[in-house]
């Protein structure tokens, strides 16, 4: 069976998809708080099913081709270009002023257009508006792509894969105007794939701001604010049930703490915590797992340490706290740390048993003077 589609149908179709996408970007827009770049994509799409309506309008003789043709290649261009800035504010996560600097192409093409009314020659109108199409969207998929290595969202993939497609859609309808007898398809065809392409751009866009919102949010539920550290709970879902043979527990309890508060106040106590663990951070190991547990209290997880690495690195962190100074009010805060080290030996041992060791380890460096890493034995009074 041959399926047989008409152009004005189809610019219908075409037209009828923008105002959909249109609609979707405007409704997220409002109910999101991550949507930087939705406006630009409503106005686009708005713009593009202006272009297709005055496109369609010509095709029923209802307009005449300068009028028609003016009108949709001029706003067909001022969609495209919104719908790159659209996309790489929604990207990013940030709208740059200079992006809007690409509104000056379609009024270039506008006075191109007056001057040289080549939007009244059909393969040529075609041509420049398709051809710009092909651009935006080309650099639009890559732009997706290349702040993925920032934002790794599962959708950014699949928001690639309609751009790009629809970039090549534009690309096939070119050549369809321009060599008619090699292309794979007709321009009806090209346009009705496009109108599918368009539906899935919309889809994923509100996948990915879907997605952003809850990454925001786990990130918040996971994170200590006043450190920017992970907090107890993250911590605790890094660790394994099972404390594997290899592995060692650090926790950290900066030393007199409390004095610093009541000499120097909340303000300069919030100071020495983000002076502390950002140093701790800055000299752990990548694969490392380091949170705030509450308090003056941190953790460190390290995979696959040995007892000796993980006290030779306890006190390599001890000397990087001691060398550490706060300066409130004309004075300097001193630091130092006690930490508690237990190693997982030959046998595995369950997750509680192994903060109960570090905690056995931690309280013997203090009551041992403070300022010291100190690995848990058998020998050591267990934490009560």
């Amino acid at each position: 069976m041959t399926i047989h589609l008409d152009l004005a149908t189809v610019l219908l179709l075409h037209q009828c998809s923008f105002l959909v996408g249109a609609l979707c970007f405007i409704y997220m827009r409002l109910q999101s708080r991550s949507g930087e770049g939705l406006g630009a994509l409503a106005a686009s799409y708005f713009s593009l099913a202006l272009a297709s309506a005055l496109a369609g309008l010509g095709e029923q003789h209802l307009l005449s081709v300068p009028v028609w043709g003016f009108g949709s290649v001029t706003l067909g261009v001022t969609g495209y270009a919104l719908f790159w800035i659209g996309i790489r504010g929604l990207s990013s996560g940030k709208q740059q002023r200079m992006d809007w600097w690409a509104l000056a192409i379609p009024a270039v093409v506008a006075v191109l257009a007056f001057v040289t009314q080549f939007h009244v020659v059909g393969y040529m109108r075609g041509t420049i508006g398709n051809g710009f199409a092909f651009a935006s969207l080309a650099a639009s998929a890559m732009c997706v792509l290349r702040d993925r290595a920032r934002e790794r969202l599962p959708v950014r993939l699949l928001l690639t894969i309609p751009i790009a497609l629809g970039a090549l859609l534009a690309l096939l309808v070119i050549v369809g105007l321009l060599v008619p007898d090699v292309a794979p398809m007709t321009p009806i065809w090209a346009f009705f794939l496009r109108i599918m392409c368009q539906f899935a751009i919309a889809l994923f866009v509100i996948i990915l701001v879907t997605e952003r919102t809850e990454a925001e949010l786990r990130c918040a539920a996971e994170t200590d604010m006043l450190t920017g550290v992970g907090n107890r709970r993250w911590f605790m879902s890094r660790m394994p049930r099972t404390a594997l043979e290899g592995n060692a527990l650090l926790l950290m309890d900066l030393d007199f703490f409390k004095q610093v508060n009541d000499r120097f106040g909340h303000d300069a106590g919030d100071a020495v915590l983000v002076s502390f663990a950002k140093a701790i951070r800055r000299n752990l190991r990548p694969g490392d797992s380091f949170g705030r547990l509450g308090g003056e209290e941190f953790g460190a997880y390290l995979p696959k340490t040995a007892a000796s690495k993980a006290l030779a690195m306890a006190e390599s962190l001890c000397n990087v706290v001691h060398g550490l100074a706060v300066e409130c009010g004309g004075e300097r805060i001193s630091l130092t740390v006690s930490i508690g080290v237990a190693a997982v030996g030959e046998r595995q041992c369950s997750l509680t048993d192994l903060f109960k060791m570090a905690d056995a380890a931690l309280y013997a460096a203090k009551d041992s003077g403070r300022d010291r890493a100190v690995l848990f034995e058998p020998s050591i009074r267990a934490a009560a």
